[in-house]
């Protein structure tokens, strides 16, 4: 607050009317003494007695012109404290500009001409847009916190009548709080007893009933139901009854609670919302709404979690924009030598015909075709080169075609795919071929791995391959180096957080090497330490591959990605997903890690890999138990519920590579033993194991 503000903080009520007085003949030479053609009729401020309202120009004692609306109320006495709070400056609230008495006992109050329209008047149609609304919102939190924490030192204003009506929009929409001729000062956290609530009832604390007094949460519930005014599009006051005051609140909580809230918004709407900030957004309105005070959110609290909500839908904004503009320059690195023809990938899939499609998700399909294409787009000797000199090949590949999503994700997906691939060269990433951006398209190219993602192998699946104990230690450390590789920064490239390992996202190709895949989650991390910390309130990832503490706390880390490794790794020693029915609501990696501690942790492995070699390897069905033993502990300690207990990248791999070798040497002591009882039915046996396996990668 200024020092002039403070100084009319200090003023009491006669001191600052009379700084407030301007001569009547003033007023009325302003507004041509009342005249029919200046009082106002609609798209400026209402009341609910009878005032009516004058526009005018004032011209002030230094010559300046300024356009001013006149309040003319025939009741002083209902006014006269909405005059007296406007003594509190903040942006959002609207102040008293000067005032002046009539002969017939009128009270003339006179504003900036600074508002252009009713809150209630806009929240259906398509005026304002979901980011407007936001803004409207924060700005009305701001006042509100503002009153309730920071305007007096020992007290708190309670407005007792917050609802769209009393809210004023200026001509750049910034809200502009009215309606304080209920309002009262008390001392902070203390309840004020009043006779009667004269708001208006549909916005009424339910409280109230019970205490017959107000609290500063008395407020922050009205403003929970002007929040769902604004997402629905509509008045507060549709109760069926009069009886029913509030019927709005109840139809508002039972959607949320239904998970049902786009059945009550304008679909061209809810079209511009993204998910997340419509989450953070609706969450907060339904907190506000509590019945119970202490369950209530407060108004600072309401407004960071609103302003969480507004930054959300302007970064998604900000990216919708850029898909639109379809930029072909990436930070300063042309990508065209990336650039896929739209033609020729409809020619080659048939317009995505579904006799090529291989695969769906929630963000796009996959289609299998052939493609000419450039065998290694991070070569320096492609960059920059002229196109037509650069050779091709013509083979199989992954064609992604991404979903225009109502939440943005899919277009967010698409961009920081090519901005994390175009930078990647490991043989354990999935190489990025290419992309198209032409219309509404964006698909991506990748290179295509026959043998599918490693979620097919698991779990109650048609594929009849199973891999052995030795092919899933190695397709685990062809998971841990990948990781290693996103993890390490380089002069040219940024730290990379995947936010999503899982399965589904561990490709196999013709050699069954596996290839970390998806990359639109993934966060570049500018920091040059690797155990330096994001914080983010914008939580990705997958149920149960999701690390506790990130979900928890919004930190997150290069461990993070470790807590999924460690499931995918349950996973493949277990050989059912994480989210298998047999493991009930727990889950994989609640149910591992109480085995791990009871000391029953082989009772998890998959019976295939104990089992499925009996009659040849004979020891332990073909599984070593120093290697067991081994992999077991290292998912263990990767699935720790904090960050600070998980190992590094390095020893992971390091004990992966001890658990390989036990396997290693077990096969190989077991073959010397088979050849010296001459089990003369061995080679055969082998052989025809193996026809039916994929091949051992070392």
């Amino acid at each position: 607050m200024s020092s002039s503000s403070e100084d009319t903080g200090r003023m009491d009520m006669k001191e600052y009317f009379e700084f407030l007085e301007l001569p009547l003949e003033d007023i009325e030479l302003a507004t041509n003494n009342f005249s029919d053609g200046n009082q106002i009729t609609e798209s400026h401020i209402s009341s609910r007695s009878s005032s009516k309202f004058y526009k005018g120009q004032l011209e002030k004692s230094s010559g300046e012109t300024i356009n001013i609306v006149v309040q003319r109320s025939p009741q002083p006495a209902r006014v006269i404290n909405e005059v007296y709070m406007s003594r509190y400056k903040h942006k959002n609230i609207l102040s008293t500009y000067k005032m002046s008495e009539t002969d017939d006992w009128e009270l003339l109050i006179v504003n900036k001409d600074e508002a252009s329209e009713r809150l209630d008047r806009h929240l259906s149609g398509s005026t304002l847009t979901w980011i407007q609304r936001l803004k409207i919102c924060v700005g009305v939190a701001d006042a509100l916190s503002y009153l309730h924490f920071d305007a007096e030192v020992n007290h708190t204003v309670i407005h007792c009548d917050i609802n769209s009506s009393n809210i004023l929009l200026d001509r750049n929409w910034e809200p502009k709080l009215k309606g304080f001729q209920f309002a009262v000062r008390t001392k902070k956290h203390h309840l004020q007893l009043i006779s009667k609530y004269n708001g208006a009832l549909q916005y009424m604390d339910p409280a109230y009933e019970k205490t017959k007094g107000l609290t500063h949460k008395s407020d922050v519930f009205s403003f929970g139901v002007v929040m769902f005014e604004v997402l629905f599009g509509r008045d507060a006051c549709i109760s069926i009854t009069d009886e029913d005051n509030w019927y709005f609140v109840r139809l508002a909580k039972l959607h949320y609670e239904k998970k049902t809230l786009d059945e009550m918004i304008d679909p061209d709407l809810r079209k511009q919302m993204n998910l997340e900030s419509f989450n953070v957004f609706t969450e907060t309105a339904y907190y506000c709404l509590k019945e119970q005070r202490s369950q209530r959110l407060n108004m600072t609290q309401t407004l960071r979690r609103l302003e969480k909500a507004l930054e959300l839908q302007s970064i998604h904004e900000h990216s919708t924009a850029v898909v639109q503009g379809r930029s072909p320059c990436w930070k300063g690195r042309n990508l065209d030598h990336l650039k896929f023809r739209l033609s020729d990938i409809e020619l080659a899939t048939n317009k995505f015909s579904k006799t090529h499609c291989i695969g769906s998700g929630g963000y796009g399909m996959v289609y299998k075709a052939k493609l000419d294409h450039y065998d290694d787009i991070n070569s320096p000797l492609i960059e920059g080169k002229n196109i037509d000199e650069i050779p091709k090949k013509n083979s199989y590949v992954a064609i992604k075609r991404i979903f225009s999503r109502v939440d943005g994700q899919g277009e967010q997906g698409f961009f920081a795919e090519i901005e994390m691939l175009s930078n990647c060269k490991h043989r354990n990433i999935v190489s990025l071929l290419g992309f198209c951006d032409e219309g509404p398209e964006m698909i991506l190219v990748y290179e295509f791995c026959p043998n599918g993602s490693l979620d097919e192998y698991f779990g109650n699946t048609d594929n009849v391959t199973n891999l052995t104990w030795a092919q899933r230690i190695q397709i685990s450390i062809d998971i841990a180096q990948g990781l290693k590789y996103l993890h390490t920064s380089t002069e040219c490239r940024k730290t990379i957080i995947h936010r999503d390992i899982k399965s589904a996202n561990i490709l196999l190709d013709e050699n069954w090497v596996a290839k970390i895949a998806d990359f639109g989650l993934s966060r570049l991390h500018h920091a040059c330490q690797q155990g330096s910390t994001l914080v983010t309130n914008n939580i990705a990832g997958t149920d149960l591959y999701l690390d506790p503490e990130y979900l928890s706390t919004g930190k997150l880390k290069t461990k993070s990605d470790i807590y999924s490794l460690g499931v995918v790794l349950f996973e493949i020693m277990c050989g059912k997903l994480a989210y298998d029915k047999s493991y009930n609501e727990k889950g994989l990696p609640s149910v591992a890690r109480q085995c791990f501690i009871g000391g029953t942790i082989k009772n998890l492995v998959d019976p295939e890999i104990k089992e499925a070699d009996e009659n040849i390897f004979m020891l332990n069905g073909g599984v070593n138990q120093d290697s067991l033993e081994t992999f077991s502990k290292i998912a263990y300690q990767c699935v720790a519920e904090t960050q600070s207990e998980r190992p590094t990248m390095d020893v992971i791999i390091q004990e992966l590579e001890k658990a390989l070798n036990f396997q290693a040497s077990n096969f190989f002591i077991i073959f010397v033993i088979a050849k010296i009882v001459k089990l003369t039915d061995f080679d055969h046996a082998f052989t025809e194991k193996r026809q039916r396996q994929p091949p051992y990668v070392t």
